[in-house]
């Protein structure tokens, strides 16, 4: 299979489709900002710095020797994803061209860009439910993909995966407040740092604001009001000093099935800086290199990592693909500031 440079240059398909716009419901890379990067693998520092205290001496004697804070280096390699898809209609499209003396190319190309287009998203999507998996479990395993024994482990502590002590679905017993300070506690304990944002979808905002604690603390005179609205909720955690809610609702089709990036019952703590957490890194593909090592280079080296859309041919039998493809993955640099939440 080659690239067919005489359809659609590939530099024009792969500008088209870093483009694009990703669904206004993708929104975690947000806090896993995207990152591209000039290698196949992502090499990674992370400095944990702990507030230690110095201690007071006599006079005359010796200063107390201190302690460096830990710095860890870290390697992963970066799996390849895309999509393609087979021009449909080709065959009716080239014998229109042939009619016409190829004076009708324009509706092939537009369906060389409309599966192009398809293809992106597809790949926005799986990387979205990549961001998702690392943020609830700490590790991306890719054994959904077919590829078994395939997982990054980015050594969240099992401390910041706790499950909430009474289900969020009681209204009566529960107490998520005094739950979301124990977490924030556990984030604060382990990396100085408090957490500045709870993102869970809205099933579980939805029990908060039924809870019979949490309407008690809205009470007026005494008398707790049947349910809360979502300001009031996040007027109360900020008086509370938690972290503030931030709804996600995204579903995604993963082979005919609805899948949530977050689950419905979880409940993710995110730092304010969420550079200081990690990146979705996005490396250079093979055909970038193809596109880059050419006699009449199609990008530079500088524009090779990311997406790259191309089209390539087949002989037996013809067939033409429109291909996306990318090298990434979703990574965590400082676990210790991540904490995700069973809540019910």
């Amino acid at each position: 299979m080659a690239i067919d440079f005489d359809l659609v240059q590939p530099a024009e398909l792969t500008g088209f489709v870093r483009n694009l716009p990703g669904p206004a419901t993708y929104t975690l890379n947000q806090f896993l900002n995207d990152d591209n990067i000039y290698d196949i693998d992502a090499a990674f520092n992370t400095l944990y710095r702990t507030n230690r205290a110095a201690k007071f001496r006599a006079w005359d004697a010796e200063t107390r020797i201190g302690k460096r804070n830990v710095f860890e280096q870290k390697r992963v390699s970066l799996p390849p994803i895309g999509q393609k898809l087979v021009l449909g209609e080709e065959q009716r499209l080239r014998l229109e061209m042939a009619r016409s003396r190829g004076d009708n190319s324009a509706s092939l190309i537009e369906a060389v860009y409309n599966d192009a287009e398809t293809n992106a998203a597809a790949v926005h999507a799986r990387m979205e439910l990549a961001r998702g998996q690392v943020l609830t479990t700490g590790k991306l395993d890719l054994t959904t993909d077919g590829l078994e024994g395939i997982q990054a482990d980015f050594g969240v502590d099992q401390s910041h995966l706790p499950t909430a002590p009474t289900p969020w679905t009681d209204y009566a017993a529960a107490d998520p407040f005094a739950d979301m300070r124990a977490w924030a506690d556990v984030v604060v304990n382990d990396s100085g740092e408090a957490p500045a944002y709870a993102v869970t979808p809205r099933t579980v905002i939805g029990h908060m604001l039924r809870n019979e604690k949490v309407r008690a603390l809205a009470s007026s005179s005494g008398v707790a009001p049947t349910m809360i609205s979502m300001a009031q909720l996040n007027q109360m955690l900020e008086a509370f000093d938690l972290p503030q809610l931030v709804p996600y609702n995204t579903v995604i089709d993963v082979d005919g099935v609805a899948t949530r990036p977050i689950p419905a019952d979880r409940m993710v703590f995110l730092p304010a800086n969420p550079r200081s957490l990690g990146r979705t890194m996005w490396g250079i593909t093979a055909e970038a290199l193809e596109l880059v090592n050419l006699s009449n280079p199609e990008i530079t080296f500088q524009e090779a990592p990311g997406l790259v859309g191309v089209v390539t041919k087949e002989g037996d039998p013809v067939r033409t693909w429109t291909k996306v493809s990318a090298v990434g993955m979703p990574v965590i640099e400082d676990p210790r500031k991540l904490l995700c939440a069973e809540v019910f």
